[in-house]
């Protein structure tokens, strides 16, 4: 559509963003889609008398780090696409200036970084922060992901509820088709709290396997039609979900999953798979736009009269 925004934001930290470039750059070629690189400037404690001395330091870092950045982003494209840069200096934090920033972005690309859980507790996480509260896609690439590798040629996606499934498997569907991918649809579940070992069977098993996938197939049928050059493998796996989406993200290029909890007052709006899965997948996570239907109820999957 002419109207779809165009640009990929990418908010780059103070480490080694090759991975995140790359990715980006890949997605931008691929999109025909300008990078807008920003990175958001941290200043470092200080006194009212240092104040001035310390925000011109940290100025200076900053304006060097994104020149490097630029450089090496405007050689991954190859000078096809226009490459920008953006110091931000206001004061809403990381997470609310790149939010801000990236309202009219057609992508948010960030770096997902394995920091020690002391510094994590006290500095939070930007990406989970930006993926939680942003209205566009948001994109996670794992600080050690080789970009380097070849293409495996798979995107996956989890689905959580099979009935109100819609908007990631579309979100899903339309990254394979501009990958030309096949797509892995995976729907994972576990009993809690102990009762799984003592209830499942292999009965039990094969009968819900059976319903979850008669529950589901018929959104695929539709977005089937809508991208035909799309192959698509429908897994149901008896397990704790986080767990299976993990194994799959090593097989992926991308893995697609939906944010939850949208309307949450407190605690996190992206809920306990999503947050998993941005710190351990192995492949870059996009989190797309929030749900929240109805859950899925035993009547749902109740096998008719």
């Amino acid at each position: 559509m002419s109207d779809r925004p165009t640009r990929i934001v990418v908010a780059v930290g103070d480490g080694d963003a090759e991975p995140l470039l790359r990715f980006a750059a890949g997605e931008a070629l691929r999109s025909g889609s300008p990078l807008h690189l920003v990175h958001v400037l941290h200043m470092p404690p200080s006194g009212p008398e240092s104040f001035v001395m310390a925000f011109e330091a940290a100025r200076e870092i900053g304006t060097r780090l994104l020149s490097r950045h630029g450089a090496r982003a405007r050689e991954l494209v190859g000078g096809r696409l226009a490459v920008t840069t953006e110091l931000l200096e206001h004061s809403n934090g990381t997470v609310g200036d790149i939010l801000e920033l990236s309202s009219d972005a057609r992508l948010v690309c960030l770096e997902h970084r394995q920091l020690h859980w002391l510094r994590r507790l006290a500095s939070g996480s930007t990406t989970l922060g930006v993926a939680a509260r942003s209205l566009v896609p948001v994109v996670s690439v794992p600080e050690g992901w080789d970009a380097t590798q070849e293409a495996r040629g798979l995107v996956s996606v989890g689905v959580d509820d099979p009935v109100n499934s819609d908007p990631v498997l579309r979100a899903a569907f339309e990254n394979a088709a501009e990958r030309g991918a096949r797509l892995c649809v995976l729907h994972a579940w576990w009993l809690a709290n102990g009762y799984d070992d003592v209830v499942v069977d292999n009965r039990m098993r094969e009968d819900w396997s059976r319903r979850l996938e008669a529950a589901i197939e018929p959104a695929l049928d539709k977005l089937r039609v809508e991208f035909p050059q799309v192959a698509v493998e429908l897994v149901v796996r008896h397990a704790p979900i986080a767990l299976a989406l993990t194994e799959l993200s090593a097989e992926s290029d991308l893995l697609v999953l939906g944010r939850r909890h949208a309307h949450l007052p407190f605690g996190s709006h992206l809920g306990p798979v999503v947050r998993t899965l941005v710190r351990d997948s192995a492949c870059p996570v996009i989190v797309v736009e929030p749900v929240d239907p109805p859950p899925l109820t035993r009547r749902d999957l109740a096998t008719p009269e």
